[in-house]
């Protein structure tokens, strides 16, 4: 979130790869199919009779036994994957075009499922009331056909916060553009120097007074770009911005999202906090 005092601007690039998370998986191997042996089977010719001329049974030839031919199904391929992250094609694009329209921050509609397509997804199903996952499921695909959340429009240039849906609005006459976000979460923490304090992000109206060019890097972490607009509260951009509340107290959005906000939202601009 924020620092009690601000500290220097630091190199972009270092900061950013910190900021950065991985995520390791794991694997299965295959299991083999089980071999099926078939019993074979004897036949005893009968004993010879010691009181009548002896007669030998017709030999019993017991046919060859055939194996029971296994059909192994085909492999189903498909060549697009899961429309969700790593997916690309035109089936992507169209998402991104529709999602754009809607106003949520995409970039350009390139046909790849990277993070801020995730972003902007997950950003449409907080407003919509969906489950929140970044991944288009029937039900999201369906409520972009036919939204029903509320959006703020209308008035001069203004950010607004909306705490409850953690959706962050920039407002203007050309529209609304709309970000994911995660605020405070409300709980306790220590300042590195033991002082108490409490994650939350203050109500009201404010305006954007001060903003660092780079990463700033304040006693709680670092914040690309950050827009301050109540003492040491700030918007700025994070490589972390889950569905739920989880800083300090500030308005985490994407790097990528941060980048479109610092340039369009000047020092002055209210900012308002609901």
């Amino acid at each position: 979130m924020w620092g009690k005092a601000r500290r220097g601007t630091v190199g972009t690039g270092a900061a950013l790869a910190a900021l950065s998370l991985a995520a390791c998986g794991s694997g299965s191997g295959p299991t083999g199919p089980e071999e099926l042996v078939a019993p074979s089977s004897t036949t005893t010719a009968a004993a010879p009779s010691t009181t009548r001329p002896t007669t030998t049974a017709a030999p019993t030839t017991a046919p060859p036994s055939t194996p029971v031919p296994t059909t192994v199904p085909p492999v189903t391929t498909t060549t697009e994957p899961p429309l969700g992250p790593g997916a690309s094609g035109p089936v992507v694009a169209d998402l991104q075009s529709r999602l754009a329209a809607l106003g949520y921050s995409i970039g350009a509609a390139d046909g790849g499922y990277g993070g801020r397509t995730s972003s902007a997804v997950m950003a449409f199903q907080k407003v919509e009331g969906l489950s929140a996952d970044g991944v288009p499921g029937p039900e999201t695909l369906a409520r972009l056909s036919a939204p029903q959340g509320s959006v703020p429009s209308g008035g001069g240039l203004r950010i607004e916060i909306d705490l409850a849906r953690q959706v962050l609005f920039v407002v203007s006459g050309a529209g609304t553009t709309i970000f994911n976000t995660s605020t405070g979460n409300n709980e306790p923490f220590e300042w590195p120097d033991g002082t108490p304090g409490l994650a939350y992000t203050p109500t009201g109206e404010f305006a954007v007074y001060h903003r660092v060019e780079g990463v700033d890097d304040g006693a709680l972490g670092a914040m690309y770009r950050p827009l301050y607009f109540h003492t040491d509260w700030a918007v700025h951009g994070s490589g972390y911005v889950p569905a739920y509340p989880a800083s300090h107290g500030c308005a985490r959005v994407s790097n990528a999202d941060q980048d479109w906000i610092w340039e369009n939202v000047p020092n002055g601009t209210p900012v308002v906090v609901y």
